[in-house]
C-alpha cells in the first residue's frame, strides 16, 4: 500500500490518502472503454473507481472533453448534460451520480474490490451519436482529450502511447504452413471433382 507524506494525516494521525497498491497510485481511476461501434452511435463504458482506502467522494463530479459530445448522447446511470464553450474545438460533458444510487464514490474495500464493476467503483454506458464530418474512430484514438474529476485535471497519456484500434475487416494471415496445407486440400478437391466427372 502507498502511504502518503505526513501533511495528508488527518487530526487523529491516521493517513486518509492510503491507497490501494495498483500500477498508477492514482486515488482515482476513470476508465473510458468503447465497447461498441455502430452504423450510427458508439456504446461507451465509463468507470470510476476508488482506490482511497478511507475516503468516501460524496456528490462527486466528472468533466470530460470529447468530440462525441457535439452530438446527441445518453448516459444511462449517471447524470449527464453538456456544458457550453467557448474557444474549445470539442464539446464538454458534465457527469454526476443519481441520488440514492450512485452519487456516492464509497472508499476501496481492503481485499481489492476497487476494480470496475465491484465495491469502490460507479459504472454507466454512453451511447454517443456520430458525426463522421467531424470525428470518426480514424487512426485508434477514441479517449476522451481532458478530463476532470471534482475539479482537478487527471492526468491523459499522449495518443501515441495507446495502441491503434482496427479500422478494416478481420483478416486471417496464414502461414507457409497452413498456405501447403489449403493448397493440398484444394487439389484433394479438384482431384475428386475430377473423379467424379469422368
Amino acid at each position: 500500500m502507498h502511504q502518503s507524506s505526513s501533511s495528508s494525516l488527518g487530526g487523529n494521525g491516521v493517513d486518509d490518502n492510503k491507497l490501494q497498491c495498483t500500477d498508477h497510485m492514482c486515488p482515482v481511476r476513470i476508465h473510458w472503454h468503447v465497447k461498441n461501434n455502430y452504423m450510427r452511435f458508439w456504446r461507451v463504458k465509463l468507470t470510476i473507481s476508488n482506490y482511497n482506502l478511507r475516503k468516501n467522494y460524496s456528490d462527486w463530479n466528472l468533466v470530460v472533453q470529447h468530440p462525441g459530445f457535439s452530438k446527441k448522447s445518453i448516459a444511462y446511470s449517471f447524470n449527464a448534460t453538456t456544458l457550453p464553450t467557448v474557444g474549445i474545438e470539442n464539446e464538454v460533458a458534465l457527469f454526476w451520480g443519481l441520488p440514492y444510487y450512485n452519487s456516492e464514490l464509497t472508499e476501496a474495500a481492503a481485499g481489492g474490490g476497487g476494480g470496475g464493476g465491484g465495491f469502490g467503483s460507479v459504472t454507466t454506458d454512453i451511447i454517443l451519436e456520430k458525426d463522421l464530418d467531424e470525428f470518426t474512430l480514424m487512426n485508434g484514438w477514441a479517449l476522451p482529450r481532458r478530463v476532470y474529476f471534482g475539479g482537478e485535471e487527471c492526468q491523459m497519456p499522449f495518443p501515441d502511447a495507446f495502441p491503434m484500434l482496427p479500422n478494416g475487416g478481420f483478416r486471417i494471415r496464414s502461414s507457409p504452413r497452413h498456405r501447403r496445407r489449403y493448397l493440398f486440400f484444394l487439389i484433394f478437391l479438384v482431384v475428386i471433382w475430377l473423379e467424379l466427372r469422368l
